[in-house]
């Protein structure tokens, strides 16, 4: 990523520090005193998991990560870190298996439909071992199409009514 790009994302980030302090203005001048605070609460959630993420030691996938909403039109995604977690050994595996799964959905995107979702990342069994678990919410086409692909790459995935897609994968 270049100066450019970096700019770019870190316009993104203050633009969107700038518009949860303006709701929490507006929340304030209302008088609104538990919207207030959820939000307050929200901000103070997002950004422990941003400092999870940076503090991972994957600077490839922290990266695409925090870029993903800024470079991305149809797709929104949030992520949650369980726990701190070195990620530093699995960093460019992390990556690659985000990258195909994003590819795999965006075949099966539906133009006009906006895609919710939500990674988690959390230790396996063994200390080696990083799950991952996607949810999204969105209509997409040929879900069973869609889902046959994943699982022919090794992502166990479910389905339903072609509008919400689960994907668990682990990383050795």
């Amino acid at each position: 990523m270049g100066e450019k790009e970096i700019i770019a994302l870190l316009r993104h980030k203050r633009h969107d520090w700038m518009n949860q302090i303006q709701l929490i203005q507006g929340y304030a001048s209302l008088g609104k005193q538990e919207r207030l605070m959820d939000q307050i609460g929200q901000i103070k959630e997002e950004a422990e998991q941003e400092r999870r993420l940076l503090n991972s030691r994957a600077p490839h996938f922290t990266l695409w990560m925090l870029s993903f909403n800024h470079d991305v039109d149809q797709f929104r995604l949030r992520y949650e870190l369980k726990e701190e977690i070195d990620l530093s050994r699995h960093d460019l595996d992390l990556l690659a298996n985000g990258r195909r799964l994003f590819e795999l959905m965006e075949d099966h995107k539906t133009d006009g439909e906006l895609y919710e979702g939500t990674v988690t990342l959390y230790k396996g069994d063994q200390p080696t071992v990083i799950g991952m678990s996607w949810e999204w919410e969105g209509t997409f086409r040929n879900g069973n199409e869609l889902k046959k692909k994943l699982d022919e790459e090794g992502y166990i995935s479910t389905i339903f009514e072609d509008q919400e897609l689960s994907v668990e994968m682990t990383i050795e």
